[in-house]
């Protein structure tokens, strides 16, 4: 699902010891090269699996706690990651795997900024997988299809970070309209995107690296693959079928980012820690509120904010999602979500206080650090 992923050489040599997050490569656009439905398909029909979807409004103006809240046992998240890698035996001694490792530590710089922003997502994607008992690699594939950045656009219009196009979104029940595009919403487009690979590793009668391959090319054009190979009694395995040249590369380097978290210290890596905790609450919303407005009441950065909402731009609706410890200060402050309801009232010259120190005119609500990411 992302655009040409041709192997490009190494430009650097890159030191043992080297520090990094091996968390991705910012590849956008998943263009599922053929339409993903053929007719007859046993499974074209077959019906959205997510757990949480639109909400129910609240009967009243009281925000109602609907996601992870309390940390897990505080360790790490990679740890936790490594325990539930399925794939690993499938990675070894492979030339196209060894060729896009070598891709992705030639460039430290991008691959830390991408796993900062990754931070965010990856203990509520990992959680989801683990609740399908889903191979945890797979919590990876953001990094590889937007970098982890669910506002991101590709020249195909797949959207957010599963990288879905319109008719791949529609299949799945992923709303789009002018004014919101579920693409975009982080439970929503993860749901939707398991929910495609659980039955494209159907369709392969249980292989996850065809599955992976239909994930970026489409399941029409890996048949086809496979039929060619069949009819001329060769080998039909994933690293045997003629593929467009982005899913020769997309699946090794999917597999090679996970080498990279599964066993850092052999390549020199070490991964910047993530605690096995959530990053954010998921709170269910009565009304609409104004993201500008809530990040000025809360605290909390409005850039956060967008990028844990980015569904409908500037409001958050049905559901919003907080860093976990401003959900809390919020679960405790009911009526914020009714002023944040409001638009954001820009302060005038007389709602501008002078600090005490410098004389200077500064805001009365100051926003946290910068959040890490994009």
């Amino acid at each position: 699902m992302s655009r040409t992923l041709a192997p490009l050489p190494a430009r650097r040599f890159v030191p043992k010891g080297l520090s990094m997050l091996a968390v991705g490569a910012l590849l956008y656009g998943c263009q599922h090269l053929e339409p993903q439905l053929t007719i007859g398909d046993p499974f074209a029909n077959e019906p959205y699996r997510s757990q949480l979807r639109w909400l129910e409004p609240a009967p009243t103006d009281t925000i109602i706690q609907i996601g992870e809240s309390a940390p897990q046992s505080g360790g790490s998240l990679w740890a936790r990651m490594r325990q539930g890698f399925f794939l690993q035996t499938k990675t070894q001694g492979v030339a196209r795997i060894d060729e896009q490792r070598r891709w992705l530590m030639a460039r430290p710089a991008f691959l830390t900024q991408t796993g900062r922003a990754g931070s965010r997502y990856l203990h509520f994607i990992v959680g989801e997988l683990n609740k399908r008992n889903m191979p945890l690699e797979l919590a990876l594939l953001p990094a590889i299809e937007s970098g982890f950045n669910p506002n991101a656009r590709s020249p195909a219009q797949a959207l957010g970070l599963w990288q879905f196009i319109p008719a791949t979104g529609r299949r799945y029940q992923l709303q789009q309209r002018g004014d919101y595009d579920e693409r975009r919403d982080i439970p929503s487009s993860t749901r939707a995107a398991l929910d495609y690979l659980s039955y494209l590793h159907d369709y392969f009668d249980g292989d996850w690296l065809l599955a992976l391959a239909a994930y970026n090319a489409g399941e029409g054009r890996v048949r086809d693959a496979i039929k060619r190979n069949r009819a001329r009694g060769l080998a039909t395995h994933y690293w045997n079928l003629s593929l467009p040249g982005e899913t020769q590369n997309y699946v090794p380097r999917l597999l090679a980012l996970s080498q990279l978290v599964n066993t850092p210290a052999d390549y020199g890596v070490s991964l910047a820690p993530i605690a096995d905790q959530p990053y954010f609450q998921m709170v269910a919303l009565a009304q609409s509120v104004d993201l500008a407005h809530l990040a000025q009441l809360s605290g909390v950065h409005e850039r956060e904010l967008h990028m844990l909402n980015p569904a409908a731009r500037g409001r958050a609706r049905g559901r919003l999602l907080m860093p976990l410890e401003a959900s809390r200060r919020l679960l405790a402050q009911p009526d914020m979500i009714a002023k944040a309801a409001l638009p954001r009232v820009v302060a005038s010259e007389e709602q501008v206080v002078a600090s005490p120190d410098t004389g200077t005119a500064e805001p009365q609500v100051v926003e946290v650090a910068v959040p890490p990411g994009v």
